[in-house]
């Protein structure tokens, strides 16, 4: 299997279904610690100093050597060697950044199968999260029948306080198990197979629960909304998502939305503009302007975030990476063929958006390629390398950070959009409501604009603010790709 490098963070959770591959480099989500960003990138030359003859790097072992075998010799009750071990490698990196940790045999073959993407599951997108209780809502399908009057004095009188842990399902893969069953965005997990999300140690092991062998069925309790909770069961199949979500907006306009950085996410990327090519053709109309949503993409593949880069950036630095003390590992350019030069493009960020998403978009801000559109992103910015340590076992290790073009530092940083918007509309305020404006009067000389297109009414529906609903930052992405295309120079046929 090819060495992997991935570039990493969670959104802000871990995908049930969602994987980038252990290829050049992986960004996952933050909040899932199991951030599968790796890169292996060396300097060219080692440093060179004098060792003293008397050092050994293995000296400081010979302690916990000794205690492993009094341990495995007197301990009361037989130990597993295996999971000594493995504590041990888990506190070895504690102490170091979040990124780096060791990941056991069982949490690698996970890791890899993010990274294939393609795998036994129920095609969901969870983050963990606490949330607060409703007064009066059903906490728990199994409440204690033995509970005494006291204890549901004291549950009555702190339950506005309590809260409880929930997977937070912020995307269903179309044609999956998942939406088969009639999961939706916004729904929350409660519980999986009878055990409450609080009963898992973290997200991945909860995860572990809801993958498996396609055809076998998982059991979930699920809260809709305000709803009571109920249970239903999914049966798990082979996920196979694509890295790219196709939407004509109509008005010249489309959407791609990215969900992560796979093995065919660029080939996938140019595939969508074609098919907005053709959707705008079929519709009389041409492609004006593309909004790449990267939102909630928690990264993927190195090679794959500098290839969708490289699309739309004819020439210059892509994404630097540099080592201790800022030293220069490597730098990535753009290539030049099959460039797509004047095509307007809107990127859509927000503070899920992270690690190969960041660099993606740090690459198109620097060359004044694209506007940045949406929150400040999450910033994980840092490279690591997975190291086989053999039986199956692996050591994420960070070695190096990532810098934009103008060498600005993605690491705790983040990307800053160019127009910054949240995620909730904001409601338009007439600044003189008593003010009626000169075509409210009767009597009104209707406008004669001899053949020019008229100016729309009041009332004009824009069909791509239709198809975008209640989406703030998807609006606002498309106001500015239209006055984009007001103030762009004369069109002529687009470099592809």
């Amino acid at each position: 299997m090819r060495e992997s490098l991935l570039v990493g963070a969670m959104c802000l959770g871990l995908g049930v279904c969602l994987g980038a591959g252990m290829s050049t480099v992986h960004a996952s989500e933050p909040e899932a610690n199991t951030e599968a960003e790796a890169v292996t990138i060396r300097p060219s030359v080692e440093p060179i100093g004098e060792t003293p003859a008397e050092h050994s790097r293995y000296r400081k072992l010979d302690r916990f050597t000794r205690a492993l075998a009094l341990i495995e010799r007197y301990y009361v009750r037989p130990c597993d060697g295996e999971a000594l071990i493995d504590g041990a490698l888990h506190g070895l990196v504690a102490d170091l950044d979040p990124h780096t940790i060791y990941l056991a045999p069982e949490d690698a073959k996970l890791l890899l199968e993010d990274t294939e993407g393609r795998f036994g599951g129920v095609g969901l997108i969870v983050t963990l999260r606490r949330e607060a209780i409703t007064p009066g809502a059903d906490e728990d399908t199994e409440g204690d029948p033995g509970a005494d009057a006291e204890d549901e004095k004291n549950k009555e009188e702190t339950e506005d306080t309590q809260r409880r842990l929930v997977l937070h399902i912020d995307d269903v893969i179309p044609g999956g198990p998942a939406e088969a069953a009639g999961l939706v965005m916004g729904d929350r997990i409660l519980a999986i197979e009878g055990e409450t999300i609080a009963e898992f140690s973290n997200l991945q092991d909860a995860v572990k629960v809801m993958r498996g062998p396609a055809g076998t069925p998982v059991r979930f309790t699920v809260v809709h909304e305000d709803e009571a909770p109920k249970t239903l069961t999914v049966n798990r199949a082979i996920v196979d998502p694509p890295a790219v979500q196709v939407r004509w907006l109509g008005e010249g306009m489309g959407v791609l939305r990215l969900r992560d950085f796979q093995d065919h996410s660029a080939r996938e990327v140019r595939a969508g503009l074609d098919t907005l090519e053709a959707e705008a053709k079929a519709a009389g109309e041409r492609l004006d302007g593309v909004i790449l949503d990267l939102r909630d993409n928690g990264g993927g593949l190195l090679d794959q975030a500098i290839a969708i880069a490289d699309i739309f950036i004819p020439k210059g630095v892509i994404v630097r990476t540099r080592g201790r003390q800022g030293a220069l590992l490597d730098e990535a350019r753009a290539q030049g063929p099959r460039t797509v030069r004047d095509l307007p493009l809107v990127v859509l960020i927000n503070k899920g958006s992270a690690s190969a998403s960041e660099i993606v978009a740090g690459a198109l801000q620097d060359h004044r390629r694209a506007l940045i559109i949406g929150e400040r992103s999450y910033g994980k910015g840092s490279v690591q390398s997975p190291f086989r340590l053999g039986g199956g076992a692996l050591l994420k290790l960070t070695t190096a950070l990532y810098y934009t073009p103008d060498d600005r530092l993605i690491q705790a940083s983040g990307i800053e959009p160019d127009v910054k918007v949240g995620p909730v509309r904001a409601t338009l305020v007439d600044s003189r409501p008593t003010l009626r404006p000169e075509r409210a009067h009767p009597q009104h000389l209707k406008p004669e604009d001899f053949g020019r297109e008229p100016v729309p009414s009041d009332d004009h529906v824009s069909p791509a603010r239709v198809e975008a609903g209640s989406d703030a930052q998807l609006l606002a992405a498309i106001d500015h790709l239209q006055g984009w295309v007001k103030v762009a120079p004369a069109k002529r046929p687009r470099k592809r």
